[in-house]
C-alpha cells in the first residue's frame, strides 16, 4: 500500500521525510492451496518502485495499494532485478513521490536511523541505530527488528535520505538487515536504458524460477500439513513436486504432469509423496479440461490417504470447473450433481483440515461459490425455494471466511465479498450486494467484473446513471467484458 509521508510529522527523523512508501500484497499457488504474503516498497523515481526480490519471485498475483486512500498502482512490468542483492524495480503507470537516495558509505556505527513500514494495514515507524555499517554479506546490520511485511521498506538516515532497503530480521537478537543504497543506485543505472519486461516473462527467468522453488520449499515445509511431513522426512518427492510447480507456474502443465507421473510410478517414493502427486496432478488435469482424469487422480489420493484433506480438495476443485462447463452446455442435471458433489468435497476438506493449513478463509469462499452457481441453476429450473436456501448458505459460508481471517490479503477478501454479493443478488438484496461489490472494488479496483456486477445491481434498483458509470468503467478496464443493457 502507498503513503506519502511528507505531511506526517510523526514520521520525521530530523528533517522532513519526502517520499511515497508502498504496501505490496502477493498471492502464490501450490496445487490444492493458495497462500499470500505482504511486503513493502517505495518510489525511487516518479514511475519506479523498488522492493525485495524474495517477496515477488513466487507470486501469481501482486497488488500495490495506497494505505490511506485505497488507490491501487498499475504495475506495467519489471524494469530491473538483481536476485543476488534481493532487489526488484517495478515500472508503474501512475506516479508517486520518489525518496532521495543517500550514500550508505558515509554511515557510521551507532548512527540514528528509522524504517517506515506497515503492520497490518497501519503505517508505522521503528527507530534504531546502525549496528555495523557493512556486514560480510554486504548488508547493513541494524539495532532494530524488521518484521514480516516490512521487507522492501526504506531505511532512512537523520536527513530523510534512503541509505538502505530493509530485507530481513532476527527476532531473538532484535537484529535487522538492509541492502545498501549504493547497491540500489548501481541497479538503477542499468535500469535507465532497460526495456520493460512483462511479469510472465520475468517469472520464467532461471534465477526467478530457482528462487521461487526455494521460497516454495520453505512454505511447504513450514505451512502445509501433508507437505510438512514429506519435507521433514527428507523424501525426494518434495524436490520433484517443487520442480513440477515451477513448470506449472510457467504454464507448462504437460511438463508438470510428467513429473507427477514419475513420482506416482516410482516405488522409491513413499505413499504420502504419491498422495501429493495424485492430488496435484488432478488439479493440473482439471486446468487442462481433462476432468475425468482429474477426478480419477483425486480419488486415488483419497484411497491412499482417506483422512487427509488433499484429495477431497482436489476433487472439489475439478468438479466445480467441470460443472460450469456442463451448465454452459445446457446439461443442467449433470451440472447440479457436480455442484453438489463439489460442495460435499469442500465440506469434507474443512472437517479434515483441523489445523487450517488450507486456509479456511479461502475454502469457505470456495464452498460458497458452487452454492451460488447451483442456486442460479435452480432459478433457471423454477425451483425458487431451493435457490433461496443455497444463496443463504453461500452468504453464511462467506461470513465464516471473512470472520476466520479478517486481515487476509485484499485479493482473497475481494473474492469472498464478490461471492457474497452474487448470493445477495440471488436473494434480491441488491443494496447489500452493492455494498459487497463496493468492498470488492476497494480491495481490488482494477478488476472489471466487480464494476460490471455492481452496475447490474444498481440497474435492478433503477439507479440507471450510476449503473452506466459502472458499466463504462468495466468496459474501460476490460474492453472484452460482456455488455450489459
Amino acid at each position: 500500500m502507498v503513503t506519502d509521508t511528507k505531511d506526517d510529522k510523526s514520521q520525521q527523523p530530523t528533517e522532513e521525510i519526502v517520499g511515497t512508501v508502498v504496501y505490496i500484497e502477493t498471492e502464490f499457488e501450490i496445487p490444492g492451496w493458495i497462500g499470500g504474503s505482504r511486503g513493502s516498497g517505495f518510489f525511487v523515481e516518479h514511475d519506479k518502485i523498488v522492493t525485495c526480490f524474495h517477496g515477488l519471485a513466487d507470486a501469481t498475483k501482486v497488488t500495490v495499494t495506497h494505505v490511506d486512500t485505497g488507490t491501487v498502482y498499475t504495475i506495467e512490468g519489471i524494469i530491473a532485478s538483481d536476485y543476488e542483492n534481493d532487489l526488484v524495480v517495478l515500472k508503474t503507470a501512475e506516479e508517486g513521490t520518489p525518496f532521495r537516495l543517500g550514500n550508505n558509505e558515509t554511515v557510521e556505527k551507532e548512527a540514528q536511523v528509522c524504517a517506515i513500514g506497515f503492520s497490518g494495514e497501519k503505517k508505522n515507524k521503528i527507530e534504531g541505530t546502525i549496528r555495523e555499517a557493512q556486514s560480510p554479506g554486504k548488508r547493513l546490520r541494524l539495532n532494530l527488528l524488521i518484521v514480516p511485511g516490512w521487507s522492501g521498506c526504506p531505511l532512512l538516515n537523520s536527513s530523510g535520505e534512503v541509505i538502505g532497503i530493509c530485507s530481513a530480521g532476527v527476532e531473538s537478537k532484535i537484529l535487522g538487515y538492509a541492502i545498501p543504497s549504493n547497491t540500489l543506485k548501481t541497479l538503477l543505472v542499468s535500469a535507465a536504458s532497460a526495456e520493460i519486461e512483462s511479469w510472465s516473462t520475468w517469472q520464467k527467468r532461471p534465477e526467478v524460477l530457482a528462487y521461487a522453488a526455494y521460497n516454495m520449499s520453505k512454505k511447504l515445509s513450514s505451512e502445509v500439513g501433508i507437505f510438512r511431513r514429506i519435507w521433514r522426512g527428507r523424501i525426494k518427492g518434495t524436490a520433484y513436486v517443487i520442480r513440477a510447480q515451477i513448470k506449472q507456474m510457467s504454464g507448462d502443465y504437460e511438463g508438470a504432469i510428467a513429473i507427477y507421473d514419475e513420482i506416482i510410478e516410482d516405488d522409491r517414493f513413499v505413499a504420502m509423496a504419491k498422495v501429493v502427486a495424485y492430488a496435484a496432478r488432478g488439479i493440473t488435469n482439471g486446468k487442462l479440461g481433462n476432468y475425468q482424469k482429474a477426478i480419477a487422480d483425486a480419488n486415488q489420493a483419497i484411497i491412499v490417504a482417506p483422512t487427509t484433506y488433499t484429495g477431497y480438495y482436489s476433487r472439489g476443485y475439478t468438479r466445480i470447473r467441470w460443472s460450469e462447463v456442463e451448465a454452459e452446455n445446457g446439461n443442467h442435471a449433470k451440472s447440479r450433481t457436480l455442484y453438489q458433489n463439489a460442495i460435499n468435497d469442500y465440506t469434507e476438506s474443512i472437517q479434515l483440515d483441523s489445523k487450517r493449513t488450507l486456509r479456511w478463509a479461502k475454502i469457505y469462499n470456495d464452498l460458497g461459490w458452487p452454492k451460488c452457481l447451483m442456486g442460479k441453476l435452480e432459478i433457471e429450473q423454477g425451483n425458487t425455494a431451493a435457490a433461496q436456501t443455497l444463496y443463504q448458505e453461500a452468504v453464511s459460508e462467506c461470513d465464516k471466511g471473512l470472520q476466520s481471517n479478517p486481515k487476509g490479503t485484499k485479493l482473497r477478501r475481494a473474492a469472498t465479498y464478490h461471492t457474497r454479493g452474487i448470493a445477495k443478488v440471488g436473494l434480491g438484496d441488491y443494496s447489500g450486494a452493492i455494498e459487497d461489490f463496493s468492498e470488492c472494488i476497494r480491495c481490488n479496483p482494477k478488476k472489471a467484473l466487480y464494476y460490471q456486477d455492481r452496475g447490474a445491481a444498481k440497474e435492478a434498483l433503477n439507479q440507471h446513471e450510476a449503473a452506466k458509470a459502472d458499466f463504462a468503467k468495466a468496459k474501460e478496464l476490460d474492453p472484452n467484458i460482456e455488455n450489459k443493457p
